[in-house]
């Protein structure tokens, strides 16, 4: 009886936790999908993204993302789409979606294809501390070079639909690739907290329900 409450405990922070990586995937597919229709995104959302590539890892998912206000957007629009509700780009944003949670499975049996992402990190990691940026132009190339020689090469790839006129534009086709990178973590940790197709499909609710609370805390800061 006494193990309960610590039971309970490890049950909500992993929720919590699903929550969280499931709306960073949501918030990372939400502003490529933003650029490519629209030329451009959130400046903060972005920042909060490319940010969670170098960060350390951690038992809580939002301390990664600098806490869970900076993951609001990705709450809400989760929340939306966990529901059904009839939003502006959904289609989209669930396909993008789904395809950063299938391409992190098969990235993450693909041990050598690994190494080489983490020593390419430790590299754009460097290349970040000397220009004082994690989102300067040239690291946001560096990361975009790496996420094309990696898993970009993953079958099937990530298509990404949207106006030519912004996607032909080699700045925005930089932040995309490393926004869906970005989105790749997050899918990571979206598994790695117990996340999965079947959870998604079976424990829809109870996502919801978590999603929810995580946004009336937000409401209370």
């Amino acid at each position: 009886m006494s193990d309960t409450p610590h039971i309970h405990a490890n049950q909500a922070t992993a929720q919590a936790n699903r929550a969280l990586a499931l709306a960073a995937v949501t918030q990372a597919a939400s502003l490529v999908e933003s650029i490519a229709r629209n030329g451009m995104c959130d400046a903060e959302d972005y920042q909060t993204m490319i940010i969670s590539l170098f960060a350390e890892n951690s038992d809580h998912v939002g301390s990664m993302y600098g806490g869970i206000y900076q993951l609001r957007a990705g709450l809400h629009l989760s929340s939306k789409l966990l529901t059904g509700s009839n939003i502006e780009q959904a289609k989209p944003l669930l396909t993008y979606a789904s395809g950063l949670l299938a391409l992190e499975k098969r990235l993450s049996k693909n041990g050598a294809m690994l190494t080489t992402i983490g020593e390419g990190m430790q590299r754009i990691k460097k290349q970040s501390d000397y220009f004082g940026s994690e989102t300067h132009a040239s690291v946001i190339g560096g990361i975009a070079d790496l996420y094309g020689n990696t898993i970009s090469t993953l079958k099937p790839s990530i298509i990404v639909r949207g106006k030519p006129e912004h996607l032909k534009l080699s700045s925005n086709t930089n932040k995309v690739r490393a926004l869906l990178f970005s989105g790749i973590r997050a899918a990571h940790l979206w598994h790695k907290h117990g996340g999965g197709h079947f959870r998604l499909l079976i424990g829809r609710k109870k996502l919801h329900q978590q999603t929810q609370k995580l946004l009336e805390e937000l409401s209370n800061l």
